[in-house]
């Protein structure tokens, strides 16, 4: 989910507040031994960026005032864990502002670009595409890990499908919440009267995640973080 119009004084001061604690405290939680002792992962890292700001470019914008696309920040967190989820997200939304501006660089010249590409919108998004669908996704996994039941698919589709269609919902609830509580009017009105067509976009959500998790966990179990082989696969 993001904006596209530059948001309310309130609305924009605390998200701003939100996003850099919680980017402060992903920076002391990453987990940087693990990151820099496999180069597969920085490898997989940088794919993640790249891959996730290329996505987000194919987005559905509803009455030019907001963008929707699938977020794919479960499997994210699955791979790499809380700490570099977060990061990785922020990381995305910079160079999808810098892909922005070079597509619209080319048609209408840089300082149109510029002006039309507002940075501003950056926290906002952050707080709604990145630290909801990531702390979601980290409950479901806590969950998950202390239940009783031991097999794979409980990861795969517990936490890949379902948790991303949980995680979609819960994103759609904190706008509605977050554009209620800082009263900006415009974002508050279309998030009312497309509330319940949002939600549509929780299915391929979950699909798209449980997918590429259950591929990852198969072949690269090695890869994800949060998978706990010890656990799903002994008595």
């Amino acid at each position: 989910m993001n904006i596209l119009l530059p948001p309310a004084t309130l609305l924009f001061w605390v998200s701003l507040c939100t996003t850099l604690l919680v980017l402060a405290a992903a920076c002391w939680r990453a987990a940087w031994p693990q990151l820099l002792a496999v180069q597969i992962r920085q490898h997989a890292l940088f794919a993640a960026v790249i891959g996730l700001a290329i996505l987000w470019l194919m987005q559905a914008h509803v009455q030019g005032i907001m963008a929707f696309h699938i977020m794919l920040m479960t499997v994210t967190t699955m791979v790499f864990g809380w700490g570099l989820a977060v990061l990785i997200g922020a990381t995305a939304l910079i160079v999808l502002k810098i892909l922005q501006i070079s597509l619209h660089s080319t048609t209408m010249g840089l300082d149109v670009a510029l002006a039309n590409i507002n940075l501003s919108t950056v926290p906002v998004d952050f707080c709604l595409s990145v630290a909801v669908p990531v702390g979601w996704t980290c409950c479901v996994i806590w969950f998950v890990n202390r239940w009783k039941f031991k097999n794979p698919f409980t990861y795969f589709l517990g936490v890949g499908f379902f948790g991303a269609i949980a995680s979609c919902i819960l994103t759609d609830i904190s706008a509605y919440l977050l554009f209620t509580i800082t009263g900006d009017e415009i974002y508050f009105e279309v998030i009312q009267e497309y509330f319940f067509p949002f939600l549509l976009m929780a299915f391929p959500e979950g699909f798209v995640n449980g997918t590429i998790a259950t591929a990852l966990t198969v072949f690269y179990p090695d890869l994800v973080k949060t998978y706990r082989d010890d656990w799903f696969l002994k008595g």
